[in-house]
Protein backbone atom coordinates (compact mmCIF):
# COMPACT_ATOMS: atom_id res chain seq x y z
CA UNK A 1 0.00 0.00 0.00
CA UNK A 2 0.73 3.69 -0.24
CA UNK A 3 1.86 6.02 2.42
CA UNK A 4 1.31 8.50 1.35
CA UNK A 5 -2.29 7.62 0.00
CA UNK A 6 -3.43 8.48 3.14
CA UNK A 7 -2.77 11.67 3.77
CA UNK A 8 -5.86 14.01 3.51
CA UNK A 9 -3.86 17.16 2.94
CA UNK A 10 -1.57 17.43 0.26
CA UNK A 11 0.71 18.94 2.52
CA UNK A 12 0.84 16.08 4.82
CA UNK A 13 2.31 14.19 1.92
CA UNK A 14 5.63 12.90 1.76
CA UNK A 15 4.79 12.93 -2.22
CA UNK A 16 4.07 17.02 -1.87
CA UNK A 17 7.30 17.36 0.13
CA UNK A 18 9.29 15.19 -2.76
CA UNK A 19 7.98 17.40 -5.21
CA UNK A 20 9.16 20.87 -3.47
CA UNK A 21 12.28 19.41 -2.91
CA UNK A 22 13.59 18.38 -5.68
CA UNK A 23 11.35 21.27 -7.88
CA UNK A 24 9.00 18.37 -9.61
CA UNK A 25 6.43 20.75 -11.65
CA UNK A 26 4.59 20.42 -14.48
CA UNK A 27 1.86 21.95 -16.36
CA UNK A 28 -1.55 19.41 -17.36
CA UNK A 29 -4.83 19.19 -18.19
CA UNK A 30 -7.18 16.33 -18.14
CA UNK A 31 -9.55 15.86 -21.10
CA UNK A 32 -13.12 14.28 -19.76
CA UNK A 33 -14.47 14.94 -16.38
CA UNK A 34 -16.04 10.79 -16.24
CA UNK A 35 -14.66 8.74 -14.16
CA UNK A 36 -11.47 8.52 -15.18
CA UNK A 37 -10.84 12.19 -15.38
CA UNK A 38 -12.41 13.32 -11.88
CA UNK A 39 -10.57 10.43 -10.20
CA UNK A 40 -7.16 11.37 -11.13
CA UNK A 41 -8.00 14.84 -10.53
CA UNK A 42 -8.82 13.80 -7.01
CA UNK A 43 -5.51 12.23 -6.29
CA UNK A 44 -3.30 14.98 -7.92
CA UNK A 45 -5.39 17.21 -5.92
CA UNK A 46 -4.32 15.00 -2.97
CA UNK A 47 -0.71 15.26 -3.81
CA UNK A 48 -0.47 18.76 -4.52
CA UNK A 49 -0.63 18.81 -8.36
CA UNK A 50 -1.82 21.84 -10.22
CA UNK A 51 -4.32 20.89 -13.58
CA UNK A 52 -6.85 21.97 -15.50
CA UNK A 53 -9.92 19.75 -16.73
CA UNK A 54 -12.14 20.63 -19.50
CA UNK A 55 -15.07 18.66 -20.44
CA UNK A 56 -17.12 19.19 -23.40
CA UNK A 57 -20.62 18.99 -22.03
CA UNK A 58 -21.92 21.89 -21.17
CA UNK A 59 -22.85 21.42 -17.72
CA UNK A 60 -22.46 18.51 -15.06
CA UNK A 61 -22.71 15.87 -16.84
CA UNK A 62 -25.91 13.57 -15.66
CA UNK A 63 -25.58 9.84 -16.49
CA UNK A 64 -29.48 7.89 -16.78
CA UNK A 65 -28.02 4.96 -16.44
CA UNK A 66 -26.38 2.51 -13.64
CA UNK A 67 -22.88 0.67 -13.21
CA UNK A 68 -21.88 -2.47 -11.34
CA UNK A 69 -18.68 -2.39 -9.39
CA UNK A 70 -16.85 -5.29 -8.50
CA UNK A 71 -14.77 -5.79 -4.95
CA UNK A 72 -11.56 -4.08 -6.36
CA UNK A 73 -13.47 -0.93 -7.89
CA UNK A 74 -14.85 -1.01 -4.19
CA UNK A 75 -11.16 -1.10 -3.30
CA UNK A 76 -10.22 1.71 -5.13
CA UNK A 77 -12.68 3.94 -4.28
CA UNK A 78 -11.83 3.39 -0.62
CA UNK A 79 -8.63 4.00 -0.85
CA UNK A 80 -9.54 7.27 -2.67
CA UNK A 81 -11.63 8.25 0.42
CA UNK A 82 -14.49 8.81 -2.11
CA UNK A 83 -16.26 5.63 -1.05
CA UNK A 84 -18.41 6.94 1.91
CA UNK A 85 -19.44 9.57 0.01
CA UNK A 86 -21.92 7.24 -1.91
CA UNK A 87 -23.47 7.95 1.52
CA UNK A 88 -25.29 3.84 1.30
CA UNK A 89 -27.10 4.88 -1.85
CA UNK A 90 -26.41 1.74 -3.52
CA UNK A 91 -27.18 -1.69 -3.55
CA UNK A 92 -24.69 -4.74 -1.88
CA UNK A 93 -25.13 -7.97 -3.52
CA UNK A 94 -23.25 -11.17 -2.69
CA UNK A 95 -24.88 -14.06 -5.07
CA UNK A 96 -25.23 -13.99 -9.24
CA UNK A 97 -27.60 -16.05 -11.01
CA UNK A 98 -27.67 -17.00 -14.15
CA UNK A 99 -31.03 -18.30 -16.64
CA UNK A 100 -31.63 -19.44 -19.69
CA UNK A 101 -34.53 -17.05 -21.72
CA UNK A 102 -36.87 -18.51 -20.02
CA UNK A 103 -35.62 -17.84 -16.37
CA UNK A 104 -34.92 -21.29 -15.54
CA UNK A 105 -31.32 -20.76 -13.44
CA UNK A 106 -28.17 -22.26 -14.99
CA UNK A 107 -25.46 -21.33 -12.30
CA UNK A 108 -25.48 -19.19 -9.70
CA UNK A 109 -22.20 -17.45 -7.90
CA UNK A 110 -21.45 -16.58 -4.16
CA UNK A 111 -19.37 -13.99 -3.74
CA UNK A 112 -19.00 -14.25 0.63
CA UNK A 113 -16.48 -17.39 -0.40
CA UNK A 114 -13.20 -17.21 -1.31
CA UNK A 115 -10.86 -15.17 -1.88
CA UNK A 116 -14.21 -12.83 -1.73
CA UNK A 117 -14.98 -13.39 1.82
CA UNK A 118 -13.72 -9.90 3.10
CA UNK A 119 -15.08 -7.81 -0.19
CA UNK A 120 -17.94 -5.62 -1.14
CA UNK A 121 -19.45 -5.71 -4.37
CA UNK A 122 -22.28 -2.98 -5.17
CA UNK A 123 -24.74 -1.70 -8.04
CA UNK A 124 -25.09 1.83 -8.06
CA UNK A 125 -26.46 5.12 -10.40
CA UNK A 126 -23.81 6.12 -11.98
CA UNK A 127 -25.06 9.82 -11.63
CA UNK A 128 -24.38 9.27 -7.76
CA UNK A 129 -20.89 7.82 -8.36
CA UNK A 130 -19.71 11.11 -10.71
CA UNK A 131 -21.22 12.97 -7.64
CA UNK A 132 -19.32 11.75 -5.33
CA UNK A 133 -15.76 11.64 -7.46
CA UNK A 134 -16.59 15.31 -8.31
CA UNK A 135 -17.06 16.39 -4.72
CA UNK A 136 -14.51 19.44 -3.93
CA UNK A 137 -13.96 19.74 -7.86
CA UNK A 138 -16.52 21.69 -8.82
CA UNK A 139 -14.82 25.21 -9.31
CA UNK A 140 -12.02 22.93 -11.47
CA UNK A 141 -13.74 22.31 -14.37
CA UNK A 142 -14.37 23.81 -17.32
CA UNK A 143 -17.45 22.69 -18.96
CA UNK A 144 -18.40 23.62 -22.61
CA UNK A 145 -14.76 23.12 -23.35
CA UNK A 146 -13.84 20.66 -26.42
CA UNK A 147 -10.36 19.93 -27.42
CA UNK A 148 -9.55 20.98 -31.06
CA UNK A 149 -6.27 20.66 -31.89
CA UNK A 150 -2.60 18.86 -30.24
CA UNK A 151 0.66 20.06 -31.83
CA UNK A 152 3.69 18.01 -30.55
CA UNK A 153 6.44 19.80 -29.42
CA UNK A 154 10.21 18.48 -27.86
CA UNK A 155 8.89 19.45 -24.16
CA UNK A 156 5.45 19.34 -23.96
CA UNK A 157 2.25 19.44 -26.24
CA UNK A 158 0.67 22.37 -28.03
CA UNK A 159 -3.58 22.55 -27.65
CA UNK A 160 -6.20 24.48 -29.06
CA UNK A 161 -9.52 24.24 -27.46
CA UNK A 162 -12.93 26.04 -27.67
CA UNK A 163 -11.60 28.01 -24.43
CA UNK A 164 -9.07 30.05 -25.56
CA UNK A 165 -7.88 30.93 -21.81
CA UNK A 166 -6.22 27.65 -21.87
CA UNK A 167 -4.66 27.31 -25.30
CA UNK A 168 -1.30 26.89 -25.35
CA UNK A 169 1.85 24.45 -24.34
CA UNK A 170 1.19 22.18 -21.70
CA UNK A 171 4.11 19.46 -20.16
CA UNK A 172 0.68 16.61 -20.14
CA UNK A 173 -2.50 16.04 -21.54
CA UNK A 174 -4.22 13.16 -19.85
CA UNK A 175 -6.97 11.87 -22.83
CA UNK A 176 -9.92 10.18 -20.06
CA UNK A 177 -12.29 11.08 -22.65
CA UNK A 178 -13.61 7.87 -23.23
CA UNK A 179 -13.42 4.76 -25.90
CA UNK A 180 -14.09 6.95 -28.35
CA UNK A 181 -11.48 9.64 -27.57
CA UNK A 182 -11.05 12.55 -29.31
CA UNK A 183 -7.77 13.07 -28.19
CA UNK A 184 -7.11 9.77 -29.49
CA UNK A 185 -8.47 10.27 -32.74
CA UNK A 186 -6.86 13.27 -33.10
CA UNK A 187 -3.34 12.34 -31.94
CA UNK A 188 -3.46 9.06 -34.07
CA UNK A 189 -5.16 10.96 -37.15
CA UNK A 190 -5.99 8.65 -39.96
CA UNK A 191 -5.38 5.23 -37.47
CA UNK A 192 -8.07 2.79 -36.71
CA UNK A 193 -7.63 2.66 -33.47
CA UNK A 194 -11.67 1.22 -32.05
CA UNK A 195 -12.92 -2.30 -33.44
CA UNK A 196 -16.59 -2.36 -33.35
CA UNK A 197 -18.05 -5.60 -32.51
CA UNK A 198 -21.91 -5.57 -34.40
CA UNK A 199 -23.57 -5.68 -31.00
CA UNK A 200 -26.30 -3.14 -29.89
CA UNK A 201 -26.70 -2.64 -26.82
CA UNK A 202 -29.25 -0.90 -24.52
CA UNK A 203 -29.35 0.53 -20.75
CA UNK A 204 -32.13 1.48 -18.70
CA UNK A 205 -32.70 2.56 -15.12
CA UNK A 206 -36.23 1.43 -13.92
CA UNK A 207 -37.94 2.51 -11.18
CA UNK A 208 -39.26 -0.63 -9.95
CA UNK A 209 -40.99 -0.11 -6.19
CA UNK A 210 -40.27 -3.14 -4.18
CA UNK A 211 -38.95 -5.04 -7.09
CA UNK A 212 -37.56 -8.02 -4.26
CA UNK A 213 -34.89 -8.66 -7.03
CA UNK A 214 -31.18 -10.17 -7.00
CA UNK A 215 -28.85 -9.56 -9.90
CA UNK A 216 -29.24 -11.80 -12.58
CA UNK A 217 -28.18 -12.84 -16.15
CA UNK A 218 -30.09 -14.35 -18.57
CA UNK A 219 -28.70 -15.13 -21.82
CA UNK A 220 -30.20 -16.15 -24.92
CA UNK A 221 -28.37 -18.10 -28.14
CA UNK A 222 -27.49 -14.72 -29.53
CA UNK A 223 -28.20 -12.11 -26.92
CA UNK A 224 -28.38 -11.16 -23.56
CA UNK A 225 -30.75 -9.23 -20.46
CA UNK A 226 -28.71 -8.50 -17.62
CA UNK A 227 -30.52 -6.89 -14.11
CA UNK A 228 -28.95 -5.53 -11.19
CA UNK A 229 -30.90 -3.63 -8.45
CA UNK A 230 -29.18 0.11 -7.87
CA UNK A 231 -31.98 0.45 -4.83
CA UNK A 232 -34.94 -1.37 -3.31
CA UNK A 233 -37.08 0.33 -5.70
CA UNK A 234 -34.63 0.99 -8.97
CA UNK A 235 -33.07 -1.79 -11.25
CA UNK A 236 -30.28 -0.84 -13.88
CA UNK A 237 -30.62 -3.34 -17.25
CA UNK A 238 -28.36 -4.08 -19.80
CA UNK A 239 -29.52 -5.65 -22.92
CA UNK A 240 -27.44 -6.55 -26.00
CA UNK A 241 -28.11 -8.69 -29.12
CA UNK A 242 -25.43 -9.86 -31.76
CA UNK A 243 -26.11 -8.85 -35.73
CA UNK A 244 -25.68 -11.41 -38.22
CA UNK A 245 -23.14 -11.74 -40.51
CA UNK A 246 -25.51 -9.90 -43.41
CA UNK A 247 -26.09 -6.67 -41.43
CA UNK A 248 -29.30 -7.61 -40.30
CA UNK A 249 -30.00 -8.03 -36.92
CA UNK A 250 -30.85 -11.31 -35.03
CA UNK A 251 -31.97 -12.39 -31.71
CA UNK A 252 -34.73 -14.73 -29.64
CA UNK A 253 -38.38 -13.86 -30.43
CA UNK A 254 -39.94 -12.21 -33.19
CA UNK A 255 -36.76 -10.59 -34.42
CA UNK A 256 -35.15 -14.24 -34.99
CA UNK A 257 -38.38 -14.67 -37.50
CA UNK A 258 -38.22 -11.46 -39.02
CA UNK A 259 -34.81 -10.81 -39.06
CA UNK A 260 -35.51 -7.14 -39.46
CA UNK A 261 -33.05 -4.14 -38.86
CA UNK A 262 -33.72 -2.52 -36.02
CA UNK A 263 -36.30 0.18 -35.05
CA UNK A 264 -35.49 4.00 -34.10
CA UNK A 265 -37.38 3.00 -31.13
CA UNK A 266 -35.31 1.51 -28.39
CA UNK A 267 -38.47 0.55 -26.94
CA UNK A 268 -39.44 -1.59 -29.61
CA UNK A 269 -36.29 -2.96 -30.17
CA UNK A 270 -36.26 -4.12 -26.78
CA UNK A 271 -39.79 -5.66 -26.73
CA UNK A 272 -39.45 -7.35 -30.16
CA UNK A 273 -36.08 -9.38 -29.32
CA UNK A 274 -37.18 -9.98 -25.58
CA UNK A 275 -40.63 -11.00 -26.58
CA UNK A 276 -39.68 -14.66 -25.35
CA UNK A 277 -37.66 -14.37 -22.58
CA UNK A 278 -39.52 -15.14 -19.31
CA UNK A 279 -38.43 -14.79 -14.85
CA UNK A 280 -38.48 -10.88 -14.55
CA UNK A 281 -37.91 -9.34 -18.35
CA UNK A 282 -41.84 -9.48 -19.61
CA UNK A 283 -42.85 -6.94 -16.47
CA UNK A 284 -39.66 -4.96 -17.07
CA UNK A 285 -40.72 -4.21 -20.28
CA UNK A 286 -44.02 -3.51 -19.45
CA UNK A 287 -42.92 -0.83 -17.27
CA UNK A 288 -40.61 1.18 -20.25
CA UNK A 289 -42.93 3.69 -20.08
CA UNK A 290 -41.21 7.39 -20.06
CA UNK A 291 -37.79 5.84 -18.92
CA UNK A 292 -34.65 6.91 -20.69
CA UNK A 293 -33.30 4.27 -22.42
CA UNK A 294 -29.64 4.62 -24.06
CA UNK A 295 -28.65 2.78 -26.96
CA UNK A 296 -25.28 2.06 -27.65
CA UNK A 297 -22.60 -0.48 -29.71
CA UNK A 298 -20.09 -2.39 -28.06
CA UNK A 299 -16.56 -1.14 -29.12
CA UNK A 300 -13.36 -1.57 -27.68
CA UNK A 301 -9.93 0.17 -28.43
CA UNK A 302 -7.84 -1.86 -30.46
CA UNK A 303 -4.80 -2.02 -28.54
CA UNK A 304 -4.57 -0.45 -25.15
CA UNK A 305 -2.10 2.64 -25.01
CA UNK A 306 -0.92 4.18 -22.20
CA UNK A 307 0.97 7.24 -23.47
CA UNK A 308 2.05 8.61 -26.90
CA UNK A 309 5.27 11.03 -26.28
CA UNK A 310 3.46 13.60 -23.82
CA UNK A 311 -0.32 12.48 -23.85
CA UNK A 312 -1.39 9.68 -21.49
CA UNK A 313 -4.48 7.88 -21.95
CA UNK A 314 -6.63 6.41 -18.82
CA UNK A 315 -9.60 4.30 -18.43
CA UNK A 316 -11.36 3.97 -21.55
CA UNK A 317 -9.21 6.22 -23.40
CA UNK A 318 -6.84 3.74 -22.61
CA UNK A 319 -8.27 0.42 -22.98
CA UNK A 320 -11.87 0.81 -23.65
CA UNK A 321 -13.42 -2.92 -23.71
CA UNK A 322 -16.61 -4.81 -23.52
CA UNK A 323 -18.58 -4.30 -20.14
CA UNK A 324 -19.04 -8.07 -20.17
CA UNK A 325 -17.09 -8.65 -17.11
CA UNK A 326 -17.49 -4.91 -15.58
CA UNK A 327 -14.03 -4.10 -14.76
CA UNK A 328 -14.14 -0.53 -17.12
CA UNK A 329 -14.57 1.56 -13.43
CA UNK A 330 -11.95 -0.16 -11.93
CA UNK A 331 -9.38 0.16 -14.39
CA UNK A 332 -10.22 3.95 -15.03
CA UNK A 333 -9.71 4.07 -10.99
CA UNK A 334 -6.53 2.08 -10.75
CA UNK A 335 -5.26 3.76 -14.07
CA UNK A 336 -5.51 7.13 -11.83
CA UNK A 337 -3.94 6.17 -8.96
CA UNK A 338 -0.99 4.74 -10.87
CA UNK A 339 -0.53 7.77 -12.92
CA UNK A 340 -0.52 10.32 -10.25
CA UNK A 341 1.30 8.32 -8.07
CA UNK A 342 3.94 8.23 -10.82
CA UNK A 343 3.95 11.89 -11.25
CA UNK A 344 3.68 12.62 -7.50
CA UNK A 345 7.20 11.22 -7.93
CA UNK A 346 9.17 11.32 -10.68
CA UNK A 347 9.92 13.76 -13.98
CA UNK A 348 6.69 13.54 -16.22
CA UNK A 349 8.59 11.06 -18.87
CA UNK A 350 10.00 8.56 -16.00
CA UNK A 351 6.73 8.58 -14.89
CA UNK A 352 4.64 7.71 -17.99
CA UNK A 353 7.38 4.85 -18.12
CA UNK A 354 6.54 3.95 -14.86
CA UNK A 355 2.83 4.19 -15.39
CA UNK A 356 2.45 1.78 -18.05
CA UNK A 357 5.02 -0.88 -16.46
CA UNK A 358 2.58 -0.67 -13.31
CA UNK A 359 -0.44 -0.98 -15.99
CA UNK A 360 0.07 -2.63 -19.00
CA UNK A 361 0.13 -6.54 -18.15
CA UNK A 362 -3.17 -6.37 -16.34
CA UNK A 363 -4.98 -4.23 -18.21
CA UNK A 364 -4.17 -6.47 -21.45
CA UNK A 365 -5.52 -9.70 -19.68
CA UNK A 366 -8.77 -7.96 -18.38
CA UNK A 367 -9.59 -6.66 -21.93
CA UNK A 368 -8.45 -10.02 -23.29
CA UNK A 369 -11.39 -11.47 -20.71
CA UNK A 370 -13.78 -8.99 -21.44
CA UNK A 371 -13.83 -8.73 -24.96
CA UNK A 372 -13.38 -13.09 -24.95
CA UNK A 373 -16.87 -14.00 -24.62
CA UNK A 374 -17.84 -11.97 -27.75
CA UNK A 375 -16.37 -14.09 -30.06
CA UNK A 376 -17.60 -17.42 -28.60
CA UNK A 377 -21.31 -17.10 -30.72
CA UNK A 378 -21.52 -19.77 -32.15
CA UNK A 379 -23.32 -20.24 -35.83
CA UNK A 380 -25.84 -23.29 -35.91
CA UNK A 381 -29.21 -23.58 -34.42
CA UNK A 382 -29.84 -21.39 -31.27
CA UNK A 383 -30.68 -24.78 -29.31
CA UNK A 384 -27.15 -25.32 -29.89
CA UNK A 385 -25.62 -22.14 -28.67
CA UNK A 386 -27.19 -22.45 -25.78
CA UNK A 387 -26.87 -26.00 -25.48
CA UNK A 388 -22.71 -25.27 -25.16
CA UNK A 389 -23.20 -22.12 -23.28
CA UNK A 390 -25.16 -23.59 -20.23
CA UNK A 391 -22.86 -26.48 -20.52
CA UNK A 392 -19.73 -24.35 -20.09
CA UNK A 393 -21.17 -22.16 -17.43
CA UNK A 394 -21.96 -25.36 -15.32
CA UNK A 395 -18.72 -26.89 -15.44
CA UNK A 396 -16.24 -23.32 -15.58
CA UNK A 397 -18.66 -20.75 -14.10
CA UNK A 398 -19.55 -17.06 -15.13
CA UNK A 399 -16.68 -15.44 -16.92
CA UNK A 400 -17.07 -12.28 -15.12
CA UNK A 401 -16.82 -14.23 -11.59
CA UNK A 402 -13.72 -16.43 -13.22
CA UNK A 403 -12.35 -13.26 -14.35
CA UNK A 404 -12.77 -11.25 -10.83
CA UNK A 405 -11.33 -14.86 -9.00
CA UNK A 406 -8.47 -14.11 -11.20
CA UNK A 407 -8.32 -10.42 -10.50
CA UNK A 408 -8.36 -11.36 -6.73
CA UNK A 409 -5.72 -13.42 -6.40
CA UNK A 410 -3.11 -11.43 -8.49
CA UNK A 411 0.36 -9.96 -6.79
CA UNK A 412 -0.67 -6.13 -6.54
CA UNK A 413 2.28 -4.26 -7.61
CA UNK A 414 4.62 -2.02 -5.44
CA UNK A 415 4.57 1.77 -5.31
CA UNK A 416 7.36 3.41 -6.94
CA UNK A 417 8.29 5.34 -3.89
CA UNK A 418 8.74 1.68 -2.25
CA UNK A 419 12.40 -0.17 -2.98
CA UNK A 420 11.85 -3.86 -3.98
CA UNK A 421 13.55 -4.84 -0.38
CA UNK A 422 11.09 -2.96 1.51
Amino acid sequence: MYAHHLYDQPEQSPAYENRKETGLTSRIIIVGAGIAGLSLAQWLTRFGIEFEIIEQSPSERRSPHGIVLPFNAVRELKMLGVFEQLQEEYFDFWKLTYCGIGGKEIKSAILTQSPFENEQFIAVREQRLLTALRTGLEKKIRYNTRLTDVDHGEDGVRISCTNELLNGQYDLIVAADGTRSQTRLKNFEGQITVQDHHIPCWRVLLEYPEHGLQPMHMIGPVSQFVIYPVSNDTLYCYAHVHEAPDGEHVADGAMLEEKGRLSPDPKENLRRIFARYGGPVPEILSRLGDAAIIPDRLQSVTEPCFFDRRIAFIGDAAHGCSPLIQQGAAMALADSRCLADALAMQQTDQALTTYRERREAQTQRIARASDAPLDSVLTGPGGMKQLFYSLKLRLFGPDNVRAWRRIATERPFQSANKSPGS
